[in-house]
């Protein structure tokens, strides 16, 4: 039944940002008439709940968005026993350490002759070789990289490594060092078995990758006719059924007397949290629902609170309570399903860093021992409440993409743009999706997409992801120009002169490539520290060689901005 309320409630929205805070209203005068309400199953009197839930986060008027269409996220059907490139750059962490055969055609082959004549354009072919006769040390590990096309871009194939045989008496050759001899030159577009390890890159800075291949044979095959794949199974992300028509909500019957108390601290609980007093905020929400559990809006706030304060668990606890009480609010399902997924993160990282005796910042979760399919629900959940509710999309991406469901994520994170065209970590996370399984043209039509639809200091990001595409597709020119976009919306940002003076130094360009190298040593940002070891070490090599200087094309870095500062890996 309805009351008047002595307070209405300001419902501030938290932690997520770029949510408006919207004010809910109070209630209406109470009518003349007084209304029985039903009676629940435990024989507690039950009234209307007429609580007003917190405004679903929707982007207002979004613009419409041309993206690519999601490809099918196939991996190629092979014969017994051998495994795809595709297979072993997305799913070959479970197959570290493994021996592995697999067949694919030769993208890219690393040739010190043609890489130092690169880096050194006023050195001629004979000077070239003979720097290399007297200093060995200027080329680097033989390496290849294979991919499942022949026109697989490098950044999409996997690297192949040479053995390295360990030292042998009387200098005889090692056992690796003969079959090295014995195996056939290969060049771009070459059809091949390799049989070798697949590892962990000796890198630290390629960690992120998939791994390594280290061979152990290469022998020249004949690429089949025709190559069925393998199918993704239909779409199922929204496969959890609300039932039926939604019924009026009803609560436990509160007097007027608990339910303003109540409501008086929330209200006090929103006003800190919009002065970012998440103590205070959580103080006082904890006091509103002691008055009245059933205050679901209380619940709400100090699962914001936490969440700003990246408590995690503690988050889950309070929203569990808001979901039990209006299961039927999107806003209650949303924060349930990313309490859910953070903690499970949280969980993993902190039992990790207890076992290996590192700092929880230091932790790498890898995602394929997580339990995400209640997180999953609960967003599922949220976006049929409220379809347009991009946040829920966003982090249904993350689960799906987690859960190695590649397909699903994507789906879910161009539901992301188009719904919230705006919102940069979107566009990221589908560029990685695509650029991870190789869908170049896709990845950099969202790269280029986002970088006009996001605000000006936000598209930096993404005019650097398009540089490192046309970087790994050879297009230099077009690399140049989007880093030099990054810089002019933000001229102090590190990785982007880092990567444009890369390319300057392969192409001999050696002024301009001192100048990005100079700036990027210089700069204050205390994130930059490994750009800034990379850029002194590029800048020693410019400075020491005054015959044939050791080129960069091989060791040439892909890095860009993440949570905990700058990674690199090379390229």
């Amino acid at each position: 039944m309805g009351r008047a309320v002595a307070r209405g409630v300001v419902i501030f929205a938290v932690v997520l940002g770029s949510v408006d805070a919207v004010e809910a209203g109070g209630t209406h005068p109470t009518p003349p008439l007084h209304v029985v309400a039903p009676t629940g199953a435990n024989g507690a009197t039950r009234e209307p709940d007429d609580l007003p839930g917190p405004q679903p986060e929707i982007a207002k008027h979004p613009a419409r968005l041309a993206t690519p269409a999601v490809p099918a996220f196939d991996l190629p059907v092979t014969e017994p026993g051998l495994r795809s490139p595709r297979e072993l750059r997305v799913r070959g962490r479970p197959l570290l350490g493994t021996e592995v055969k697999v067949k694919g055609y030769v993208a890219w082959v690393y040739d010190c002759v043609e890489s130092l004549a690169a880096a050194n354009p006023n050195a001629t072919r004979t000077q070239v070789q003979a720097a290399i006769r007297n200093d060995p040390a200027l080329c680097e590990r033989p390496s290849f990289t294979l991919g499942d096309t022949r026109d697989t871009s490098r950044d999409a194939s996997i690297s192949v490594v040479e053995p390295v045989s360990p030292p042998t008496p009387r200098g005889k050759p090692g056992e690796d060092e003969a079959r090295v001899r014995a195996a056939p030159k290969l060049a771009v577009g070459d059809y091949v078995t390799i049989t070798g390890t697949w590892t962990t890159p000796a890198s630290p800075a390629e960690r992120d990758r998939e791994g390594v291949l280290v061979w152990a044979a290469v022998d020249r095959a004949v690429p089949a006719v025709a190559s069925p794949v393998e199918t993704v199974p239909a779409l199922k992300e929204m496969e959890i059924d609300l039932d039926g028509p939604a019924e009026a909500p009803t609560r436990a019957f509160v007097d007027d007397q608990t339910l303003n108390a109540s409501v008086e601290h929330l209200n006090a609980c929103n006003k800190a949290i919009g002065a970012h007093q998440y103590d205070a905020a959580i103080a006082e929400c904890q006091a509103a629902t002691q008055i009245w559990e059933g205050n679901h809006l209380a619940w709400y706030a100090r699962t914001g609170a936490h969440m700003a304060k990246r408590e995690w668990l503690p988050a889950v606890a309070a929203i569990e309570h808001a979901v039990a009480l209006r299961p039927d609010q999107a806003m209650y399902q949303l924060y349930h399903g990313i309490t859910l997924y953070e903690a499970a993160y949280q969980q993993a990282r902190d039992q990790q860093a207890r076992r290996d005796h590192k700092k929880p910042e230091d932790i790498q979760v890898d995602p394929a021992g997580l339990k995400l399919d209640t997180a999953r629900d609960a967003l599922v959940t949220a976006a049929r409440l409220v379809p347009q509710l991009w946040r829920a999309h966003y982090y249904l991406g993350r689960v799906y993409r987690d859960l190695d469901d590649a397909k699903h994520a994507a789906v879910q994170f161009t539901s992301t743009i188009k719904m919230h065209p705006s919102y940069r970590f979107g566009y990221v996370a589908l560029i990685e999706l695509y650029r991870r399984w190789g869908y170049v043209e896709q990845a950099l039509a969202v790269a280029t997409l986002g970088a006009t639809n996001v605000p000006a200091g936000e598209a930096v990001e993404l005019w650097l992801e398009a540089g490192l595409i046309y970087d790994a597709t050879h297009a230099e020119d077009k690399a140049i120009e989007a880093f030099g976009k990054a810089i002019s919306d933000k001229p102090d940002d590190a990785i982007a002169k880092f990567q444009r003076g890369q390319i300057y130094l392969r192409r001999g360009d050696d002024a301009n490539a001192r100048r990005d190298l100079e700036e990027v040593a210089r700069a204050a940002d205390p994130r930059a520290g490994m750009v800034k070891q990379l850029a002194a070490q590029l800048l020693a090599q410019l400075a020491s060689h005054k015959g044939v200087a050791a080129s960069p094309r091989s060791t040439s870095w892909d890095c860009r901005h993440a949570s905990t500062g700058m990674l690199c890996r090379p390229h």
